[in-house]
């Protein structure tokens, strides 16, 4: 969950695991918590509940992907309980791109990105500087514990603020293109396909709870680029 995953894909793993020792599963689950119970096949008199807090949501297919496997490899070739941790802490250990390489290129993707909108090599250069700066930005606040929501005011603030120095000094005829993509990599869009995934799985309270939840954070990420565009008095659609 906290990686990003559907609610119908942690339920379908977490049950087939439980199938595997020989227990039913059952799930109610939530945006910040998850209530577990197993009965045991042969005994339902054996049976236990537990209420688990789920950590900040966040992205990482890699561990989604390798955890879905395990949960086939359990199922299918009878690892032990302990075979199985053993493998879990590897796949929750193995270590992700570091900062200063997902830095470079989450800065270099949001800005070729525009491309695609005719953006030209100036807006580029404003949405890579943009989204630099905000990501060091987002980063910081992590560390500090900032509310989500404000960081996400604060980061959009710093993005399209930083873009729009590089269009103050003349660096792109597109304007448009440089502030509003330099936000662009802010927006939820795993909370999106997340949403629109349990709707199809007719988990419809989770779907709107990530609906909701993904609605503030736009508004967050509207907030900040409002700062930026009042304080510099910069319009970005001509009529």
């Amino acid at each position: 969950m906290a990686n990003g995953a559907y609610t119908s894909r942690v339920i379908k793993c977490t049950q087939r695991i439980g199938s595997a020792y020989g227990y039913d599963v059952s799930m109610v689950v939530w945006i910040k918590s998850i209530t577990l119970t197993l009965y045991q096949k042969d005994n339902y008199a054996n049976r236990r509940t537990q209420v688990c807090q789920n950590p900040p949501l966040g992205a990482n297919f890699r561990i989604i992907s390798e955890l879905s496997a395990l949960s086939w490899q359990i199922y299918d070739e009878n690892i032990s309980l302990k075979e199985a941790e053993v493998r879990y802490k590897h796949i929750m250990q193995e270590r992700n791109f570091g900062f200063v390489s997902s830095l470079l290129f989450a800065s270099i993707a949001n800005a070729t990105f525009c491309k695609l909108f005719n953006g030209d090599v100036g807006a580029q250069v404003c949405v890579f500087m943009g989204t630099f700066a905000g990501f060091i930005v987002r980063y910081i606040l992590g560390k500090l514990h900032v509310d989500i929501r404000a960081m996400y005011v604060i980061v959009s603030f710093v993005c399209s603020f930083v873009a729009y120095i590089g269009v103050h000094f003349g660096l792109t005829k597109t304007p448009e293109i440089a502030v509003g993509f330099s936000i662009l990599y802010l927006i939820p869009g795993v909370q999106i396909i997340n949403s629109l995934a349990d709707v199809l799985h007719e988990y419809t309270l989770m779907a709107i709870s990530r609906g909701v939840n993904m609605g503030i954070f736009l508004i967050c990420i509207a907030v900040g680029a409002y700062l930026t565009l009042s304080i510099t008095q910069v319009t970005l659609i001509h009529i």
